[in-house]
């Protein structure tokens, strides 16, 4: 096995079994130092087994050492410079090497700006580093430059792989990854079900506020068939703004102190929506039912809800990465809960002020 499968898989076993099984390895020493750390980081994502050249060989010498080597297949096309204290220096590809004149120096044409990333640092931003710099590998080294090992581009795929199943998940009201179609019945309703509870909670509070709101229901119960089309629609908007903000975030295209610009912009979108589909469906409401105060108060209350939703749907997601928190966990239970409670206090309560100003 490769040092970091290896590790994987002794990280999966109790102490007593680890111990066991790194007694009977022959290169336990190569693996040892990979399960101190913490499997979604750097240092528990790389392999150790890397090829290192010093600054001082010819290209000929660097090539008879890769002869010897005889790395496998799987080895990247990357070979890094390290000085006498194994610091990373810089990189060189296999095609500058084999290009190169025997006689030429490695520290001559290698490529001292290498990207890299430190034993600690999250795999998720290793692996978008990855795939923002393009790259089939990424060094891995200490606080103090000393270079470790290498994380494979098979590897951060996998991780890109993990976060996304595990934010389509969150979204979806499911807070573990690790579920899946043949997950046994009992795991997935444990899982599953406390984020169904937190739905009814929060189901049965936008109901309250319709409660709040009985008398002018049954002055015109007309109104109750038009509460889903502003819960329907609030959520929807709430939904497209939360798809789009939690993958940016995701992918590192907002910065912080940048976010008023994006919750200002989809504030507007929202707004806008909310205008058009507001006039839309009011005047449809108007030609259905022949009431023109039920289609003004429609069309306001949707380009409210719209409105707040666009909001709800950008701030949630910011407010939450910022607090060290998956921005993934503004799924449609926190989100629904906000445009369905806001949408029927303003249809309700529109509809109770128009009744009173036009009875």
């Amino acid at each position: 096995m490769e040092p970091d499968e290896a590790a994987d898989v002794l990280g999966d076993l109790s102490p007593e079994m680890a111990a066991n099984a790194i007694a009977e390895m022959e290169d336990a020493e190569v693996v040892i130092p990979l399960l101190s750390y913490p499997d979604e980081t750097a240092g528990g994502l790389m392999t150790t087994a890397v090829l290192s050249l010093s600054p001082h060989k010819t290209a000929h010498e660097a090539i008879e050492i890769l002869r010897a080597e005889t790395p496998g297949s799987d080895i990247p096309y990357y070979l890094y410079v390290v000085d006498e204290e194994k610091k990373l220096m810089g990189v060189v590809g296999l095609r500058d090497l084999i290009v190169a004149q025997p006689e030429m120096v490695v520290q001559d044409f290698m490529d001292p700006d290498v990207r890299f990333a430190t034993t600690e640092m999250d795999q998720e931003d290793v692996a978008h580093m990855m795939v923002r710099y393009d790259l089939a590998a990424l060094p891995v080294v200490s606080d103090d430059g000393v270079l470790w090992g290498v994380i494979t581009h098979d590897d951060s795929m996998e991780v890109l792989e993990e976060e996304a199943t595990e934010d389509i998940y969150r979204l979806a009201n499911v807070s573990d990854a690790d579920l899946s179609i043949d997950s046994s019945i009992g795991l997935s309703v444990k899982r599953r079900l406390p984020w169904l509870f937190l739905s009814a909670l929060t189901a049965l509070f936008a109901s309250w506020v319709i409660t709040r709101f009985e008398s002018v229901i049954a002055q015109v119960a007309l109104l109750a068939a038009f509460l889903s089309v502003v819960a329907g629609l609030g959520g929807n908007t709430a939904t497209q703004s939360l798809a789009i903000i939690v993958r940016a975030i995701a992918l590192g295209e907002i910065e912080f102190r940048h976010a008023w610009k994006t919750v200002l912009k989809e504030s507007a979108i929202g707004l806008i929506d909310g205008i058009a589909v507001g006039l839309v469906v009011g005047v449809g409401v108007y030609l259905w039912t022949d009431n023109y105060i039920i289609g003004i108060v429609l069309c306001l209350a949707l380009i409210v809800n719209m409105f707040v939703a666009a909001i709800a749907g950008t701030l949630v997601p910011l407010f939450l990465k910022a607090i060290g928190q998956d921005p993934a966990l503004a799924s449609s239970v926190v989100v629904t809960a906000i445009t369905d409670s806001v949408g029927f206090a303003v249809f309700l309560g529109m509809a109770a002020y128009a009744l009173t100003v036009w009875s």
